[in-house]
C-alpha cells in the first residue's frame, strides 16, 4: 500500500480516539426546577478507610444551557450523608477555580451503600431528594500486596493497630515468633 494513505488514516484514527472518549464516572444527576445537581464521591471507587469526599455540581439550566451557580445560590441547601441509621450533616465548600462545584471531606469507615439526602433550597427552588452514592468498597478490594500475610503471622488479631505493629515488625525482619502486641 501507499504511504500517502497511511498518514491520513492514522491521523483520522488518532482524532477519533481523542475526541470520542467519554469519562466513566459514577456521578449521577437529579433535576430540581431549573437546576441540575450532579453528585458523587470525589475519589472513585470509594474505599472504606480512605479519605474521600462528597461532591456536587450545581448548574442553572433556565437559559437552555448549563450555567454554574454562584456559592450563595446553595446557601440554604442541606446535605446529609447516612449509613445504617447514622447520619451526618456535611458542610459544602466551594471547589477552588471550579464554578458551581462544591465538596465536603468525609472518611467512609464501612463498606456499603451510603445515602445522600439533599434538602432546603437552591435559589428559590425547594429541594427534597434522597439518592444513593456509588457503593463504598472494602479495603481489600484495592489492597496490594495483600495484608493477609501480616494477619496470619500475627495470629489473626482483630486490632488494626496490633496488625500494623506486627506488619512493621515482620517487614523489618524482627519477627522472631513472638506473639502479637495487643
Amino acid at each position: 500500500m501507499n504511504k500517502k494513505f497511511y498518514v491520513p488514516a492514522c491521523l483520522i484514527a488518532i482524532f477519533a480516539l481523542l475526541f470520542s472518549h467519554q469519562t466513566a464516572l459514577a456521578h449521577e444527576s437529579i433535576t430540581v426546577g431549573n437546576y441540575e445537581i450532579v453528585y458523587g464521591w470525589v475519589n472513585e471507587p470509594p474505599v472504606a478507610g480512605q479519605l474521600n469526599g462528597v461532591e456536587i455540581f450545581v448548574n442553572d439550566t433556565s437559559s437552555g444551557t448549563e450555567q454554574p451557580v454562584e456559592e450563595q445560590i446553595i446557601d440554604s441547601l442541606v446535605v446529609e450523608l447516612s449509613y445504617g441509621g447514622e447520619s451526618k450533616t456535611l458542610t459544602l465548600e466551594p471547589v477552588f477555580d471550579a464554578p458551581g462545584a462544591f465538596d465536603a471531606t468525609i472518611l467512609p469507615t464501612i463498606a456499603g451503600l451510603y445515602t445522600l439526602k439533599l434538602s432546603g433550597t437552591v435559589g428559590d427552588t425547594p429541594v427534597d431528594a434522597e439518592v444513593e452514592l456509588e457503593e463504598v468498597q472494602p479495603e481489600d478490594a484495592v489492597q496490594f500486596p495483600s495484608g493477609a500475610i501480616c494477619s496470619a503471622e500475627c495470629g489473626g488479631s482483630n486490632s488494626r493497630m496490633a496488625n500494623l505493629a506486627c506488619c512493621v515488625a515482620w517487614a523489618r525482619g524482627r519477627w522472631a515468633g513472638h506473639s502479637c502486641p495487643s
